[in-house]
């Protein structure tokens, strides 16, 4: 029975490992692109919970239900990682916007409720991001990192706007959280995503009022298959118009620090 034991052990072991090393690399806004340690550990984690509830049943003990919780964990983790990570495409080219176009006009609602529209903009440099709720890691891994660009942003004279599908009270409760410096806006109908074309239609994810706060990022309780943003920035000049746009084929990975500072830089003089 002890190999069963060690075999659990080992499982979890390089599950958690696995998902520290990448999740803190996510944290840092960083997360590789082709994430094969996590899937390696994962994939071992998977493997070994399962060798190891075969030995236990091979061997039977009282110490089988230590073995089953310990492999099931990494089953069952390992598991449901691999299928979200299967789903982290984003479906490119319904964007209805290009660089040098005027910037749409939009309403939406703030986080207060109070209704906000382009004319709130307007003669500013903007940052306006899409993205696709509070509970997303990426997602607020990604606003943080805004947070702390703000001196390189207010040097360029740039403000911040973000909007995604959540509810007002969910936006107020995500600003709360991470301590977020900008406006969040509510689109919970996606009017606003819809008019820019930077909707995913029946993407894989989950209620913002439904999240564990794990090593800093949010993280969903429950998944669902919803519409909701494509990860997209705007960076809009004080004219309306468009000057850069970003987004990725895979809704994991987003503009660093550098790139974004680099597309201040070719966009923008440095206010005086």
């Amino acid at each position: 029975m002890f190999s069963a034991i060690a075999l659990s052990l080992l499982g979890f072991a390089s599950t958690v490992i696995g998902s520290l090393h990448y999740f803190l690399k996510v944290k840092k806004n960083k997360p590789p692109k082709n994430p094969i340690i996590l899937m390696l550990a994962l994939a071992a984690g998977v493997l070994l919970g399962l060798g190891a509830i075969i030995s236990g049943i091979i061997n039977m003990h009282w110490s089988f239900v230590f073995v089953v919780l310990m492999s099931s964990f990494s089953i069952f983790l390992g598991g449901k990682f691999i299928w979200v990570f299967s789903q982290k495409d984003t479906p490119l080219g319904d964007i209805k916007v290009v660089i040098g176009d005027k910037f749409p006009q939009f309403e939406s609602t703030t986080y207060d409720n109070e209704i906000y529209s382009a004319d709130d903009i307007k003669n500013q440099r903007v940052l306006l991001k899409f993205y696709r709720g509070a509970w997303c890691p990426y997602c607020s891994a990604e606003l943080k990192m805004f947070n702390d660009m703000k001196p390189t942003l207010d040097r360029y004279g740039v403000k911040v706007v973000a909007l995604s599908g959540d509810t007002a009270e969910q936006a107020k409760m995500h600003i709360e959280r991470d301590s977020l410096d900008f406006l969040l806006l509510s689109d919970p109908e996606l009017k606003v995503v819809k008019q820019y074309g930077v909707e995913h239609h029946k993407a894989l994810g989950a209620d913002s009022s439904k999240t564990k706060t794990v090593l800093g990022l949010p993280f969903p309780t429950s998944f669902e298959y919803k519409s909701m943003s494509i990860p997209t920035s705007v960076l809009i000049d004080e004219h309306g118009v468009i000057q850069w746009i970003d987004q990725s084929e895979d809704y994991r990975l987003r503009a660093s620090e550098e790139r974004l500072t680099q597309a201040l830089r070719n966009a923008f003089t440095i206010n005086k």
